[in-house]
């Protein structure tokens, strides 16, 4: 087992090496067999991986190079809203300046990199809607990966479409589609990993633990949006959370139902 001093030398080190490597193109979240690009959501989790780095310094007093954390933090956010969304699709992108979508980039407000009230973060929740998503079911995207064949709609993205409507105060929009992947679980309450739009096949991986994951997240943020009491603290993305963690100076402008 790690010590305090391992602990806190780790903890440096793994902020020191997002220093080193975020401007380095990669394969993604979803591990694609083309070639490395400069995906959007990669560069997002490199911001969050530095901003919580600063946060948890500051907090607990930890050592570490906090103004240099600081300053590539802004710089990634400032690259990211420069070539990661773009002006005439109306939304953040797949890659650095390409045109294409990516459903990852939904949970670009849950992770708290801006706020569910900007039209950008809209943007990209309603083109998420029109171009990935068929009869309430979302794909991770729409292009060339390098893997043959064709896949089905991700049961994990459609949940985070789920998630970031609750908080955008489309409740309505968010339980409709709640409902209807809840409603594609086999006999025994169980989903896979992708599911066939046409004939509700389900594909992939069986039992897929990223979508239960994604079944249970969603339940907190439906139930968080429409003013019910949880039983735990409130989930990342919501003002309530910030104010637990002491970050007040962030708001999603979001007001739950009451």
């Amino acid at each position: 087992m790690m010590n305090e001093l391992e602990i806190t030398d780790f903890f440096s080190k793994i902020a020191d090496h997002v220093h080193d490597v975020w401007r380095m193109p990669d394969y993604g979240i979803w591990e694609v067999r083309s070639e490395p690009r400069h995906f959007t959501y990669s560069k997002v989790m490199a911001w969050v991986a530095l901003d919580r780095a600063v946060h948890i310094s500051e907090q607990y007093d930890l050592p570490g190079d906090v103004k240099k954390w600081s300053k590539t933090r802004d710089i990634i956010h400032e690259q990211v809203l420069l070539h990661g969304y773009n002006v005439e699709v109306g939304a953040f992108v797949r890659s650095f300046d390409s045109k294409e979508l990516d459903a990852a980039n939904l949970r670009i407000p849950l992770l708290e990199f801006l706020p569910f009230s900007d039209p950008r973060v809209q943007g990209t929740i309603d083109n998420t809607i029109e171009q990935l998503t068929e009869k309430g079911l979302v794909y991770r995207y729409r292009n060339e990966d390098g893997l043959h064949g064709e896949e089905g709609a991700f049961g994990l993205c459609t949940f985070w479409l789920v998630d970031v409507l609750a908080l955008s105060n489309r409740l309505d929009e968010a339980r409709e589609i709640f409902r209807n992947i809840v409603s594609r679980a086999n006999h025994v309450g169980l989903f896979s990993e992708q599911f066939d739009t046409d004939t509700g096949e389900l594909l992939g991986n069986f039992p897929q633990a990223f979508t239960h994951i994604g079944l249970i997240n969603s339940v907190l943020y439906l139930a968080y949006a429409g003013g019910r009491r949880l039983p735990e603290r409130a989930p990342i993305g919501t003002p309530a959370h910030r104010i637990h963690i002491g970050r007040e100076d962030h708001s999603s402008h979001f007001v739950p139902h009451q």
